[in-house]
């Protein structure tokens, strides 16, 4: 091969990995913005995607906040047991949470984000007659049951499973700052 060719081949070569780069980087998903959410509550605090939808919802047996991504193939549930169920341990209440899924718990581990250590478990199961698939913890935090649980479809969990990861990994306990007296 002639020097020239050589030479002129071997810049373009350093100009396409130089590219490279760039042209994957356009193609890959765009930055995900995350807004924290402090509970005083649950003495949590946690990040989720900005512009995700927040239900509160309280029945007899829980007090929780309810996260969905705008298409709606995405939820985050965070809940604090209460009443009766208060009283559950963690494994229990993992167990009732996949009796809704329609499976029973699959095997279930110890895990810990930021010190809080929980009980985990994830499976594939149907909701409403829906395909789910979900990732379940329950964990005894500050004299409560916790109860958290992201699901979504298939797809969805697959599609942003480093979305998932982060907010999982964004549990952290809060506390509350009590004000000063002046």
């Amino acid at each position: 091969m002639k020097p020239l060719v050589k030479s002129l081949l071997n810049s373009l070569f350093a100009l396409l990995t130089l590219l490279l780069p760039l042209g994957v980087q356009a193609q890959s998903e765009p930055e995900i913005h995350y807004e924290t959410v402090r509970s005083p509550q649950y003495q949590l605090q946690y990040q989720v995607p900005a512009g995700w939808d927040q239900v509160r919802q309280t029945n007899d047996t829980t007090v929780a906040l309810l996260h969905v991504s705008p298409d709606r193939n995405l939820m985050l549930y965070i809940g604090q047991l209460r009443g009766a169920a208060a009283h559950m341990t963690p494994d229990q209440a993992l167990y009732h949470l996949a009796e809704q899924f329609g499976v029973p718990v699959n095997k279930q581990f110890s895990t810990t984000y930021n010190g809080i250590q929980f009980l985990e478990t994830t499976g594939t199961g149907t909701r409403d007659g829906q395909l789910l698939r979900y990732d379940a913890l329950a964990a005894r935090h500050q004299g409560h049951v916790l109860l958290i649980c992201a699901s979504g479809t298939p797809d969805a969990f697959r599609n942003h499973e480093p979305l998932l990861h982060h907010i999982l990994h964004s549990l952290s306990p809060y506390k509350v700052r009590r004000a000063t007296a002046r």
